[in-house]
């Protein structure tokens, strides 16, 4: 009898971790039909080779919200528009040059929301650091009247071991904050690396921000390639001196939209699994894996559970996040409007798509400790697509952050990271880099996690 019931109590416990037969079941649907009848590399292709790049407040990035809008309809769902106000900046002309030796180019690209340099350009000797106390040490007697050159290549090593988002935000300081901190001691213009695991002569754009005590001046990123050449002068003891024209306005903020669909839920309606993505993209290509893929995904996510006729006891809703790239708006402005509507607690999970399409690896999670590994035994069924892990992280996704931070638990797919940088921000970052396999195991595995919390909780 004592035997029995230790059998009982230990096949009561696995069904509890692994979640219900019913959901166990129709998650291995969800995976079967995406796998089989993925539609989301033929979504993605019309997003990136009909509409194009979508830096928000351009005319592309509204031509997507309606598209997609219409899109999500067509397939039978109740899409909405959420306005947001986002900022225009528009690039203009770029171009450098090496006046010191021979008015070699170097190929170079502004970095998003810099200002622009007078009409005629700056010409200035470049001075190269690798950290910002190396800056404060050469101080305003070295700096000032100079363009200060942010020389720091992200760990290869890290890269190369599937931790590149971390050599990411190692290296990424300087694009974000580096034209203040070189304003503080009189630089005219800063020129950062560009942060990238891998490149054929093509700059890597991004966000940078100023620090409103410090005064404003132009910001770009050139090549690892061209950045290779300054340093190699530079280290020869010679002169650099680098003629730099940016031309990048600041237009007046415009009305956008983040696009929000569902799949409400059947006993819990008001309680929500949020699957996320950002509809716009950087200008310099198309956005495909970022963050076109991952758009398409949640786009797909609803379509299969609406055919298969998939209603879980929890809504679980889409959302196209608008700004993600230089300004996060359509990420505060859902929560702004679910903390006004006293929803966000509501929000059981919030399952953030954002790091491009490669075969997925797994995703990482705000849970820790007993909840982690029980989510790890749940979604068992992902090995199905790929060999899935689930690993603790504090930040799960950009857009979502204002609801993680809220205590929302969160959740970010990890495709394979190791060539994610390669691309990422660049005019490289077109259709022909997603493979439409790996873009439906992706998106199956999306899937198939929101449908599971969906279904049976956290």
């Amino acid at each position: 009898m004592i035997r029995s019931y230790k059998r009982f109590a230990a096949i009561a416990a696995a069904v509890l971790c692994s979640g219900s037969a019913f959901a166990q079941s129709n998650a291995d649907r969800i995976i079967d039909y995406e796998l089989a009848n993925s539609r989301a590399y033929e979504t993605l292709s019309h997003l990136t080779d009909n509409i194009g790049p979508r830096l928000s407040g351009s005319k592309n990035a509204g031509l997507a919200v309606t598209w997609t809008t219409k899109t999500l309809r067509d397939w039978g769902l109740n899409a909405q528009n959420q306005a947001v106000m986002v900022p225009h900046w528009v690039r203009g002309v770029e171009h450098g040059s090496l006046v010191s030796h021979n008015d070699q180019k170097i190929v170079l690209t502004a970095l998003g929301g810099s200002i622009a340099t007078p009409a005629n350009g700056i010409t200035a000797d470049v001075i190269e650091v690798a950290s910002y106390d190396e800056l404060a040490k050469l101080g305003r007697a070295k700096i000032a009247g100079k363009i200060v050159f942010y020389n720091r290549a992200m760990d290869m090593q890290m890269v190369e071991s599937g931790q590149a988002f971390a050599a990411y935000s190692e290296a990424v300081e300087f694009r974000s904050t580096g034209a203040s901190h070189a304003a503080e001691y009189g630089a005219v213009a800063s020129v950062i690396r560009s942060v990238a695991s891998a490149s054929l002569r093509t700059p890597h754009t991004g966000a940078m921000r100023y620090d409103e005590k410090q005064p404003k001046i132009p910001a770009a990123a050139m090549t690892t390639e061209d950045a290779d050449l300054v340093h190699r002068l530079l280290a020869k003891g010679e002169r650099v001196r680098l003629h730099l024209v940016l031309t990048p306005k600041t237009l007046p903020d415009v009305e956008s939209a983040n696009v929000i669909a569902e799949i409400r839920g059947s006993e819990h309606p008001d309680e929500v699994v949020l699957i996320g993505g950002h509809l716009d993209s950087w200008d310099l290509g198309t956005g495909a894996i970022d963050d076109g893929a991952g758009a398409v995904m949640v786009m797909e996510t609803l379509r299969v559970l609406k055919e298969l006729g998939i209603q879980p006891k929890r809504t679980i809703r889409g959302v196209l996040f608008m700004n993600e790239e230089n300004g996060l708006r359509g990420g505060h402005k859902y929560f702004d409007t679910a903390a006004a509507r006293e929803e966000v607690h509501k929000h059981i999970a919030a399952i953030e798509t954002d790091a491009g399409a490669a075969p997925p690896v797994g995703f990482i999670t705000t849970l820790e400790g007993a909840a982690l590994s029980r989510m790890q035994i749940r979604a068992r069924v992902l090995s199905r697509i790929a060999p899935i892990v689930f690993t603790s992280s504090k930040h799960t996704g950009a857009d979502t952050s204002p609801l993680t931070d809220a205590g929302v638990p969160g959740f970010g797919l990890v495709p394979d990271p190791r060539h994610y940088f390669d691309f990422h921000h660049t005019p490289a970052d077109t259709l022909d880099k997603i493979d439409p396999k790996a873009l439906a195991q992706n998106t199956a595995a999306l899937a198939a996690l929101a449908y599971l919390i969906a279904e049976d909780g956290l």
